[in-house]
């Protein structure tokens, strides 16, 4: 018996009760998706409980790990879940708060526009931060930001070890202005971050990744040579490329639709 298979009888026996039903020819995101919505309004995952993991949902419905996330992805738009990282999906509500019918399209712009406003708020946070972590990080926190900078490079941008480096790296550099708030803030805005990871499936190109890593490598040394306004100029630049490319990536979606 192959492990797939393992895992798929593992995964049905588990949640067997739920009846997931095998995928048809068409868009097989969008029937996950109706099979977890319906299952959510029926009661059968109610509210605080957490979906099976992607995995055994891939196993379960023989499909592909990004086919499950972007299922997810949409239940999470419309309402229905929330992805914690690091924790799984959980059920937070029977009702849609947006209506299920809305294209996967024009959920994807809803977010990219909340992702605009966040950028706002990092660019003055992250921006303060850059400079003062220049002026007083130890060589602990160079060598905490350091490390998560070389992980990050070995990694592909779509890979979820990405993420948790990425995200470690701010968090890093909040860490270096010796500020208990700023770190606090950076924590209270976390969940904030999976939005954009949850679009960059949108974007960006094998080119675009070194890019945006070299944003971080800017970041860094700017830190590292003590050079405030250097440090808030880069962090500030990424936060612009971020945010003009998923708008770009958002526009050639539509274009792709029409």
């Amino acid at each position: 018996m192959t492990r797939t298979m393992t895992r798929a009888r593992r995964a049905r026996g588990r949640h067997g009760d739920q009846s997931f039903l095998p995928l048809k020819s068409g868009r097989k995101s969008d029937q996950v998706f109706e099979q977890i919505s319906n299952f959510i309004r029926s009661g059968r995952f109610p509210p605080g409980t957490r979906l099976p993991a992607e995995r055994e949902l891939t196993a379960v419905l023989n499909t592909s790990r990004q086919t499950i996330r972007e299922a997810i992805y949409r239940a999470e738009l419309v309402g229905l879940v929330e992805v914690r990282h690091g924790a799984g999906s959980f059920v937070v509500s029977r009702t849609p708060q947006v209506p299920t019918d809305q294209t996967l399209l024009d959920l994807v712009k809803i977010e990219a526009n909340r992702v605009g406003e966040f950028f706002e708020i990092r660019r003055v946070l992250e921006g303060w931060c850059a400079s003062q972590a220049a002026k007083l990080a130890t060589r602990s926190h160079l060598e905490a930001m350091k490390s998560r900078l070389d992980a990050m490079r070995a990694l592909a941008v779509t890979d979820d070890a990405w993420e948790e480096n990425d995200i470690g790296f701010h968090q890093a550099l909040a860490a270096a202005t010796g500020n208990p708030l700023a770190v606090r803030i950076m924590e209270v805005l976390r969940g904030s971050f999976s939005a954009f990871y949850r679009l960059k499936r949108f974007m960006p190109t094998t080119e675009e990744q070194r890019v945006i890593w070299q944003h971080h490598a800017d970041i860094y040394d700017a830190v590292h040579a003590r050079a405030p306004e250097q440090a808030r100029a880069a962090i500030v630049a990424h936060m612009d490329f971020i945010e003009g490319k998923l708008g770009e990536s958002i526009d050639d979606l539509a274009g792709e639709t029409e």
